[in-house]
C-alpha cells in the first residue's frame, strides 16, 4: 500500500472538514449577529413607541353640539350666515397638543325636500342639488388655524372662521381627506351624504364634519374627526395616531 497516498487523502478529508466545520460557523456567527439586529432593532422599536405613547396627545370635542349652527326651524342644515362656531376641545392623551388646526365641512352632498304627487316621505320628494352647486356646497368651510399648544387636561376653545372666496385656507379636492400612515384609513373632509328620505326615517344624516390635527413634541401627526348627526349628536369617527399628513401639509 502506497502510504503517501493514504496520508495525502486522510489530510485532504481533514482539510475539507475543516473547511466544512469554519464555514458552519461563520453561517451560524452571521445567523446570530443577524438575530440579534432584528432583536436590537425590535427592542428599538418598543423602546420608541413607549416614548411616543407617553406623549401623545389625544384631542376630544367637549362643547355641546349648540355650538354649531344650523338654521333655524330646519336644523338639518349648517347655518352659514351664522357667526363661525367656536369649540370646546380637551387633551385627554399624554401629552401637549401642538399647532392644533382644524375645519368644519358639510356633507358630501345635501338631500332637499320638494312639493310633489309622490306618496314618498309624507308627499315630499327628496333630491340632491344640481352638481355645479352641490360643488359649491361642499366647498363651504369653518376653519381653525391658530392654536399652539393644548396641554395635557387642558380644555381651549377653538375659533373658527368661515372661508372665503379669497381665503388662504383652501384645498384642493385631491387633499381634501385625511390618511393613516399605513393606508389602512382614509377620511374626507366632508360628512358622508345625506339620505334621499327625510331625518326622522332612521337612516344616518350628518349635517358636518369637525376634523383636526395636531402634532406631538417628536413631530408625529395625529387627528381627531367628528361627524355632527341630526338632533346634534357628536359621534367620534376616528381619533388616528401617526397620520401621513396633517392640514397644513395638505393646504393648496
Amino acid at each position: 500500500m502506497d502510504w503517501t497516498i493514504l496520508l495525502t487523502a486522510i489530510s485532504a478529508i481533514g482539510a475539507a472538514s475543516a473547511a466544512g466545520a469554519a464555514a458552519w460557523q461563520a453561517w451560524e456567527t452571521r445567523k446570530q449577529v443577524t438575530q440579534s439586529r432584528k432583536q436590537d432593532e425590535i427592542a428599538r422599536a418598543q423602546f420608541l413607541q413607549a416614548r411616543y405613547d407617553d406623549a401623545r396627545p389625544v384631542l376630544i370635542i367637549v362643547s355641546s353640539p349648540q355650538s354649531i349652527a344650523v338654521q333655524q326651524g330646519n336644523e338639518s342644515y349648517l347655518d352659514w350666515n351664522q357667526q363661525p362656531p367656536v369649540i370646546e376641545v380637551c387633551n385627554v392623551g399624554n401629552g401637549p397638543a401642538l399647532n392644533v388646526r382644524s375645519v368644519i365641512y358639510g356633507p358630501e352632498a345635501e338631500a332637499f325636500a320638494v312639493t310633489g304627487s309622490s306618496p314618498m316621505s309624507d308627499g315630499f320628494i327628496w333630491q340632491y342639488l344640481s352638481d355645479e352647486k352641490q360643488k359649491e356646497a361642499r366647498e363651504k368651510h369653518w376653519f381653525h388655524w391658530a392654536t399652539d399648544v393644548v396641554s395635557r387636561g387642558e380644555q381651549r376653545k377653538l375659533q373658527y372662521a368661515l372661508a372665503g372666496r379669497f381665503s388662504l385656507i383652501k384645498f384642493s379636492e385631491a387633499n381634501k381627506s385625511i390618511e393613516s400612515k399605513n393606508h389602512e384609513h382614509k377620511y374626507t373632509f366632508n360628512a358622508p351624504k345625506q339620505p334621499l328620505s327625510s331625518p326622522n326615517s332612521g337612516e344616518p344624516w350628518y349635517i358636518c364634519r369637525v376634523t383636526m390635527t395636531y402634532q406631538d413634541i417628536f413631530h408625529r401627526k395625529h387627528t381627531s374627526i367628528y361627524d355632527l348627526a341630526f338632533q346634534q349628536r357628536w359621534q367620534v369617527v376616528a381619533l388616528i395616531d401617526d397620520i401621513r399628513n396633517d392640514l397644513g401639509d395638505l393646504l393648496g
